[in-house]
């Protein structure tokens, strides 16, 4: 089941990230909002998320 989280990002690393969780997850959005990038995965939990460098915090999104 897919899920989407809001993704909090290190901006001085923010191109790598985008870069990288482009390659991992099936959709990547970037968004002006208090959350930098929302993203679906099916296969990922927030921790894996969490591993990525640059990535500072990650939740749940509110709707999904």
């Amino acid at each position: 089941m897919a899920r989407y989280f809001e993704v909090w990002v290190d901006q001085t690393k923010k191109a790598e990230v985008i870069k990288k969780l482009k390659e991992i997850c099936e959709e990547v959005h970037e968004v002006f909002y208090d959350y930098d990038v929302i993203v679906r995965v099916s296969e990922m939990e927030e921790k894996d998320l969490l591993k990525i460098d640059g990535v500072k915090r990650v939740r749940r999104h509110y709707n999904c």
